[in-house]
């Protein structure tokens, strides 16, 4: 598919590509695929961001680093990460925790664009750990996609997705529909590459879905790309071609042929599968047509190296060398001596097949002159198997087992750079997993020193309390009994008042009672006296009288009665060349980040699942856009665009 990209796999299927392949898109509306040179988009803005910084203070300076940092970090990401590392150290001495944050989580970002991805790491969660405390969900899910993107570039997929879903979830809580589109497509990619391609699908469907919900038509149409990809790479042409059609039409709604004019180029490669060779042609010449109204030469000469191969596997040999010579000046016109050599090798073949041999032998010694001067092994061995077959028809054993020697010493060294690639990808999966546990063993060491001070801090206010508590008792303890003691002092006043009150009492009440009884006896017997003289009548008065004197003796007596009782805890190599090269695709993208790593067609090819002539054809394109220098390596070119984004941020 020329949507994806042939040779590294990098593309529509690729995690970061789906943005790039965004911005592609929309670069169609307002660049028209011209882009201004790297250094006059950024000397002026950098230069006034530097007089600002001599300036700035406090939190503004902080933001102006961040700014610098963004502007240098694709040209010289030495230059980023040294801004970068000036604003952490300025957001900790003015303990701005968000400043941190967001510090950590950029420095984090480019150091593992960079390939530091251990220290990288330490910063993405260091990050992630002070967003979580702050509550700043969006921007934890941000540093979550930094982190599987981390993984992912270290192809450590488990890892990779499971940061992916965790962003997925919150993304969801958030609703936030333009992002929650880019986390399914690159939870879909992972899946696919996991060889999990139904789950794969179900992520893609649910973007594709959203991103029509918005009329968003350039997400829309890579959507629909993808899912095309996707189902072609099960062999359900129907359903890829549907996609491919949705596709189409989202980029016809967009300004620009070039979207179109590629995507019919993967409808082309469709119908081919099928053996539906007329309408391969039909789309084929439509995308032709189209690339040369924007007279854009890379598109064209990818619709005539299709014309070429669907002639070619029809039997028609020589119809397909017609298009391939074409395509063949094409792009010697535009540089491309990868793309050239590859053209040269298919048409020795072609000439090969044809029984043309000495016609083979010089266009094949010609491509490999050529291979061997760029340094490509791989170029090298392919032209030395067409060698190898034509010396071996035509008789030439001796020079036939000669070419088969030279590739040996060729499939050697690509062999050795094979393990080259794999033995620095397992040391650098091995340092990041290592640094991954030093740093949960620091996390885990610094929790229980924080457990061990909070107990200790905690302790101590319990003793305090403890001590409050003790003192307030004893303090209402002696309150109380001074008040028991005063209470009884006053008791025992008033027992004393009360037991003087009544002697008082006693003593009045019993002189009363003498004198009353004196008076009542002296009574008595004044009334005895008078009874000794006899008179009856009198008599009987004076008994009844005397009677009442003795009952009132028996009648005096007197009756008296007496509230009291206590708390704890990776933009990247594609952002670096999406900067320099805007109109890049996904699938060019992709390619490039394989290009960096060295691998072979034929390894990119098995990684991918798609033919090697796919992964050479989007060799071709890759070269072309990124308007590499013909004695150029496409690698070397990759590590120099890195190396320029460490100086630039340096």
């Amino acid at each position: 598919m020329y949507l994806y990209d042939q040779e590294y796999g990098l593309g529509w299927k690729s995690p970061l590509v789906f943005v790039l392949v965004k911005v592609f898109l929309i670069s169609t509306l307002f660049l028209g695929f011209t882009v201004t040179p790297l250094s006059a988009q950024l000397i002026p803005k950098t230069d006034s961001l530097k007089a600002l910084l001599q300036e700035a203070q406090g939190d503004q300076r902080i933001e102006v680093l961040w700014k610098l940092s963004d502007q240098t970090r694709r040209s010289n990401i030495d230059s980023a990460i040294i801004y970068v590392r000036e604003a952490l150290q300025n957001a900790k001495l003015h303990t701005r925790e968000y400043l941190q944050a967001e510090s950590h989580r950029k420095l984090g970002r480019l150091l593992s664009i960079k390939g530091e991805n251990p220290e990288g790491l330490q910063h993405l969660l260091a990050a992630e750990r002070i967003y979580k405390q702050l509550e700043e969900s969006e921007r934890v899910a941000v540093t979550l996609e930094n982190i599987g993107a981390l993984y992912r570039r270290q192809s450590d997929y488990p890892n990779a997705l499971e940061y992916y879903y965790n962003a997925l979830e919150l993304r969801e809580r958030l609703a936030e529909q333009v992002d929650l589109i880019n986390t399914l497509k690159n939870i879909g990619v992972i899946n696919e590459r996991l060889g999990q391609k139904k789950k794969a699908i179900s992520f893609y469907k649910r973007a594709l879905s959203i991103s029509m919900e918005n009329d968003d038509a350039s997400e829309t149409a890579i959507n629909a790309v993808q899912l095309g990809n996707i189902y072609a790479s099960t062999g359900e042409t129907d359903q890829a071609l549907k996609f491919m059609n949705t596709a189409l039409e989202a980029s016809q709604r967009l300004p620009g042929e070039h979207a179109s004019a590629t995507i019919l180029l993967d409808i082309s490669d469709l119908h081919k599968n099928m053996k539906s060779y007329q309408q391969a042609l039909t789309a084929n010449q439509e995308a032709l047509s189209l690339a040369k109204g924007i007279s854009d030469k890379s598109l064209q000469a990818l619709a005539m190296k299709n014309i070429a191969v669907i002639h070619a596997e029809q039997g028609d040999l020589s119809n397909a060398n017609t298009y391939l010579i074409q395509t063949l000046d094409l792009f010697r016109k535009s540089g491309r001596l990868e793309e050239v050599v590859k053209i040269q090798i298919q048409i020795a073949r072609n000439y090969l097949e044809q029984g043309e041999l000495t016609q083979s032998l010089t266009l094949a010694s010609k491509a490999l002159e050529t291979a061997e001067k760029m340094q490509s092994f791989e170029l090298s061995r392919q032209v030395l198997e067409t060698l190898i077959e034509a010396y071996r028809r035509k008789g030439e054993f001796k020079k036939a087992l000669s070419a088969q020697e030279q590739m040996m010493v060729v499939q050697d060294s690509i062999l050795n750079q094979a393990k080259a690639r794999q033995i620095t990808e397992m040391q650098t999966r091995y340092e990041t997993k290592k640094k991954e546990q030093e740093i949960t063993l620091l996390q885990k060491e610094k929790e229980q020193q924080a457990f061990l001070r909070n107990a200790f801090f905690a302790g101590l206010v319990l003793i305090v309390i403890i001590g409050v508590l003790v003192y307030n008792r004893q303090r209402m303890k002696i309150n109380k009994n001074r008040a028991e003691l005063e209470n009884k002092r006053l008791k025992e006043r008033q027992l004393e008042q009360d037991l003087e009150f009544k002697n008082k009492q006693l003593t009045t009440y019993t002189l009363h009672l003498v004198q009353k009884n004196e008076t009542m006896k002296e009574l008595k017997n004044k009334i005895n006296a008078i009874c000794q003289k006899d008179n009856g009548d009198v008599n009987r008065s004076l008994q009844k009288l005397r009677n009442m004197v003795d009952y009132s003796f028996s009648l005096d007596e007197d009756w008296e009665q007496f509230r009291l009782y206590f708390e704890e805890v990776h933009t990247d190599f594609f952002d670096a060349l999406k900067e320099q090269y805007p109109d890049l695709t996904p699938n060019e993208l992709r390619l490039s980040a394989l290009a960096k790593l060295n691998l072979s067609i034929k390894e990119t090819a098995t990684i991918m699942g798609i033919t090697p002539d796919s992964v050479k054809t989007a060799r071709y394109r890759l070269r072309k856009k990124l308007d590499i220098e013909t004695e150029e390596n496409l690698t070397e070119f990759m590590m120099e665009i890195e190396k320029r984004e460490i100086e630039k941020q340096s």
